[in-house]
């Protein structure tokens, strides 16, 4: 009889472990379809997200307090999984997934401690590996809830805090059923484990005052060893030493202070004070904040409904009294926090008061089990919480989805702009939307690292010194303007996205195609050349386009009155412009766009990046004159479309992703 009972509590426990086992794949199936993978645009201009990626990649500490232990393991993950995907030699992997996946690890690991926590719990004669069917359906619907759903696929630091708190419920489970020398140790491996807290997110130590009065409620003696109070004190400030790395490596990179401070130690002490949430505490919620009015904690019977919040909040008193002090405990604190902070960060709580509340459901299901009538009544909590979780799924993925989504743009002009064979070690300069797209692209991407983005200031000093900066077209006023006067660059459009400024211009090249067709009297057209644009390869697909070079020679400058219109054909045809309902054109009022003098006599390259269509097989020239009739058309010139190479476009692209020095002496719209 006793064998027979040993033999079904292994089988029992063999179920619990296949079913945690597949309860974490079908997670990481669920996340890895989701993962982040694009950033919007207001993205790259700040936050926790974006921060917390340049920690990661560069080693450099995150937010205040700068979470040292957090970003070193992040660090670690992320050159660890890039290193092996770029044994193959292809160009740098997206580093947004592999960045959301260390999210992803803490998510998982957030899963198997709930599911663990629930199964010892519900522990019972009839249950010994715990109610592992009801812990495996809380568990699921936790992990389709919107909030960790979503921040399990993206770079952020909220599912480590998560698995942080359960892990010291976890702990302080195992340390109950113990005692003697395995006890104290399991003591002080919590007290490190709550200590951890000061070298993470602070707010898991919310859990520590309700876990420590516990702690002492149930085992009062603790007070009397002296030697072992040393000892916790002791474990619990270890964590503290990672902060040497924070101060290291600030002190090593200035810039990264964010402000203006005399040295490293003013920098560092102002840093880990958290100032700036400090200035955010303010007493009230404000609108949008309160219980009512779809803030915290409004927010939480929105995702778990008002029934599982009932009967969570309910059965936490059903695990004994010294549990539930814990759990009521914490609770309450989260929600002080969140009065006290005016619901700025109320996400940091939330995420962990879920899984303690669906603990208290846990209690209350087990007790309905046990006492409900019919027997088939039995079942009901877990056929309901089967639809709970088919509701909570289709509710989170359309938010909480985070793969390709449509308004993940941010980076699609900035690596057209990379994908170009700029001269090897170029400082740049955009607007900011670009210059923080660039900066990403050369930072966290890896693409073209010999490149930098710089401000006016430094545009300046690298001119100053010799060196050539390339502005955007559509910033390169900006910078005209902000230089000293002292500083007269010369002036060369380097294809049709970038203006390159030296202390010689760049050789102008030579048409493939010589015309010298003459327009008018002062105007001549001395020939064009056709290449590839580029795509923005490996970060995007570009639509489809063409750089065309146009050649003139000017006698005088360019008359006002002409204008230029470049449009592809289809089989001698013009192509019609759904969107405008007109035809598929790039215009162009002066060549070079007006920022570079037109020198007469000199042989001007002006470049220009047209549309070409699916279909498209050639490109009609017009130059026209407007008259007060409209336009009159000088010339109409159908121009041949050079094959783009596969091989020099391979070659381009091992140039750009490699940052090979000869990049700058690639053929290009420039260089001839």
């Amino acid at each position: 009889m006793q064998n027979d009972q040993k033999s079904d509590t292994r089988q029992e426990s063999r179920l619990s472990s296949y079913a945690g086992g597949l309860l974490i794949l079908l997670a990481l199936t669920l996340y890895l379809l989701t993962l982040d993978n694009g950033l919007q645009p207001g993205e790259l201009e700040g936050g926790d997200l974006i921060t917390h990626q340049y920690a990661q990649v560069q080693a450099r500490p995150g937010n205040a307090p700068g979470y040292p232990l957090y970003t070193m393991g992040g660090w670690l993950w992320f050159h660890t999984l890039r290193s092996v995907l770029q044994l193959s030699g292809e160009p740098p992997p997206n580093p947004l997934p592999l960045l959301a996946s260390y999210s992803t690890l803490w998510a998982l690991l957030s899963l198997l401690l709930l599911y663990s926590i629930v199964c010892q719990l519900t522990r019972s004669p009839h249950r010994p590996a715990g109610h592992w069917p009801l812990a495996w359906l809380l568990t699921l619907f936790y992990a389709v809830t919107y909030f960790f759903w979503y921040y399990a696929t993206t770079t952020e630091q909220y599912s480590s805090a998560i698995a942080h708190t359960l892990a010291i419920v976890w702990l302080y489970l195992r340390w109950r059923q113990t005692t003697g020398p395995q006890a104290n140790r399991l003591l002080l491996l919590l007290a490190l484990l709550c200590g951890l807290s000061l070298a993470h997110m602070l707010t898991v130590a919310f859990i520590v005052p309700p876990l420590a009065l516990l702690l002492l409620w149930e085992r009062p003696q603790l007070l009397r060893s002296v030697r072992l109070g040393i000892a916790l004190c002791a474990a619990a400030s270890l964590p503290l030493l990672s902060y040497f790395y924070v101060y290291l490596r600030g002190a090593a990179h200035p810039e990264w202070w964010g402000g203006s401070y005399p040295d490293a130690q003013s920098w560092f002490w102002s840093f880990v004070s958290t100032a700036q949430g400090r200035e955010e505490l303010a007493r009230g919620f404000q609108p949008g904040c309160g219980p009512f009015d779809g803030g915290f904690p409004a927010l939480i019977w929105g995702e778990l409904s008002l029934p599982l919040l009932a009967v969570g909040l309910g059965g936490l008193a059903l695990l004994g009294r010294r549990l539930a002090s814990l759990f009521y405990g914490t609770l309450a604190i989260y929600l002080l926090f969140n009065w006290m902070y005016r619901c700025g960060n109320w996400y940091q709580v939330i995420l962990p008061a879920y899984p303690l509340l669906l603990v208290g459901v846990a209690a209350a299901v087990q007790r309905w089990e046990g006492r409900a009538a019919p027997r088939w009544l039995r079942f009901a909590p877990l056929a309901l919480l089967a639809l709970a979780i088919v509701w909570r799924l289709a509710a989170s993925w359309p938010a909480a989805n985070s793969h390709n989504r449509p308004e993940d743009s941010a980076l699609k002009r900035a690596a057209v702009l990379l994908d170009q064979p700029l001269p090897a070690d170029a400082a740049l300069f955009a607007q900011v939307n670009d210059a923080l797209a660039l900066d990403y692209l050369i930072e966290i991407w890896g693409i073209r690292p010999d490149l930098r983005v710089v401000s006016s200031p430094q545009a300046a000093a690298v001119l100053a010194s010799g060196g050539s900066v390339l502005a955007t077209t559509d910033a390169a006023a900006v910078l005209l303007a902000e230089l000293p006067a002292s500083l007269q660059p010369a002036r060369t459009l380097f294809g049709p996205d970038w203006l390159a400024l030296a202390a010689a211009p760049l050789p102008a090249g030579a048409p493939t195609e010589p015309l010298e067709r003459s327009i008018e009297q002062a105007v001549t057209l001395a020939g064009y050349r056709i290449d590839p644009a580029p795509t923005g390869s490996p970060v995007t697909q570009a639509p489809p386009a063409v750089d065309v070079t146009l050649y003139w020679r000017l006698t005088a400058g360019w008359p006002p009155e002409l204008g230029i219109s470049l449009r592809p054909t289809a089989q001698g045809s013009q192509i019609p412009d759904p969107a405008t309902g007109g035809k598929v054109q790039r215009d162009g009022a002066t060549p070079l766009q007006g920022l570079v003098p037109l020198t007469p006599s000199a042989l001007l390259a002006d470049p220009y990046r047209v549309p070409f269509p699916a279909g498209a097989d050639g490109l009609l020239l017009i130059v026209y004159r407007k008259t007060t009739d409209g336009f009159e058309n000088l010339l109409e010139l159908p121009l041949q479309v050079i094959p783009i190479y596969p091989t020099q476009e391979q070659s381009y692209a091992n140039c750009r992703h490699r940052g090979q020095r000869p990049c700058g002496q690639l053929p290009g719209p420039q260089a001839g």
